[in-house]
């Protein structure tokens, strides 16, 4: 009989001890998995969130632009925008190109007069890179061709605007006169930062660069990737065929932009991390107590063993190996339990509040992350076995003729 099949005996031995402390475990377990798989969601989330929000996966612009901010209109603009739009939309990895083109003016109704932070977009690129279109609410987004524009509800409540309103829009052009150009209101987007619903504009392209007097010209492009396209070598790649176009255009990946994201995952993995080391903390006094308890009750066993010649630390390494077999079986019922509560909770299709950055609350859909049940796993089953080694490895030690007499 080998050591393996007698550990495991002696954890069926006492089958009560052993499903309560396995319990334990397995509900540590499911914790574990749970929370990693919510985690991740959340990740996901936000990182297409702030992809969506028109980063993008890849910026490209000036490379002076990802530095400081302009001094005038356009001091950075690409000038050759039709050139390198052509270049970026031939590449395979490539789904949708968004020129955008940011300025700075006053909107006004006739008696108010407004500062707006303007964005010159296409409109039909918009509506498949960016989730912003679905944020109007009142009227509709932007179509080509159309003189309209989108503003944030913040600017529409200080305007006293409403969709099909007649503006007024008024910037500095980069020769540095002014211009202004009509156009009316066609749809109220409802925006989650308040600064920036107070302040927001969207603008067909071709009407924003009339506005400025600046034909061809974008700020940026934000590109959209394929899904499994490599980020960093497509950068890469459209970077070396634009600069062999003749257009030498700095670029930034979208988790170098969103600042936002950054903060919000590094507060979510210490609260998840200090969550985690307090349910480890939990499972081991828990487990600690249980195997205490089988160590004090086998006591004369241990003293018999060490009689017949057996050494302490073969007698440790017995019962470290039966809360070993004891956290694997645990771990495999916890991950069967995590299993059947992640399918019943993604069916359940329950909708949690918005997260940062979003506006509207986001169903749960609990991941499951292979990584994160062999953590889980290994987790539990060293918790198991480090509370094991202690009390049998001071039992072990002990004299064997108090142990013997030990009742």
């Amino acid at each position: 009989m080998n050591r393996l099949t007698i550990a495991w005996r002696n954890v069926t031995r006492n089958h009560r001890r052993s499903l309560i402390t396995g319990g334990i475990v397995a509900f540590g377990f499911v914790s574990f998995a749970l929370a990693g798989g919510f985690m991740a969601q959340s990740f996901d989330g936000l990182r297409q969130s702030a992809i969506r929000s028109g980063l993008g996966h890849v910026q490209f612009a000036d490379p002076r632009a990802f530095e400081k901010s302009e001094g005038s209109t356009l001091e950075f603009g690409i000038r050759r925008a039709g050139a390198a739009l052509a270049v970026l939309r031939t590449d395979p990895d490539v789904d949708v190109v968004m020129p955008r083109l940011e300025f700075y003016g006053l909107v006004s109704t006739g008696g108010i007069s407004i500062p707006f932070g303007g964005t010159g977009v296409d409109p039909q690129a918009e509506t498949r890179g960016s989730d912003i279109p679905k944020a109007v609410q009142d009227g509709k987004w932007l179509q080509a061709g159309v003189r309209t524009v989108v503003i944030g509800r913040g600017l529409a409540k200080l305007l006293n605007a409403k969709a099909g309103d007649n503006i007024t829009l008024l910037v500095t052009t980069p020769d540095g006169t002014l211009n202004a150009v009509d156009a009316t209101v066609g749809g109220i987007a409802d925006i989650v930062i308040r600064e920036l619903s107070e302040r927001y504009l969207a603008l067909p392209l071709p009407l924003a660069q009339e506005l400025l007097a600046a034909p061809d010209t974008v700020s940026r492009f934000s590109v959209i990737l394929r899904d499994a396209a490599d980020e960093p070598a497509v950068a890469a790649r459209l970077g070396n065929s634009l600069h062999q176009a003749g257009l030498d255009l700095g670029s930034r990946l979208w988790r170098d932009l969103a600042v936002f994201y950054q903060q919000v995952r590094v507060l979510y993995i210490g609260i998840f991390g200090f969550m985690g080391t307090v349910l480890v903390v939990i499972v081991f006094l828990s487990t600690f107590n249980a195997t205490l308890m089988s160590v004090t009750e086998r006591t004369r066993e241990i003293g018999t063993l060490r009689a017949l010649g057996a050494r302490a630390h073969r007698v440790t390494a017995g019962f470290v190996l039966e809360g070993a077999l004891l956290g694997v079986a645990s771990a495999i019922g916890g991950a069967l339990l995590s299993l059947l509560i992640t399918l019943v909770v993604n069916l359940s299709e329950i909708r949690m509040p918005p997260p940062p950055g979003m506006a509207k609350g986001i169903v749960i859909h609990v991941q499951v992350i292979a990584d994160v049940y062999l953590l889980a796993a290994i987790a539990m089953i060293l918790t198991l076995a480090f509370a094991s080694f202690l009390p049998a490895r001071r039992a072990a030690r002990a004299p064997i003729v108090d142990s013997l007499a030990h009742v």
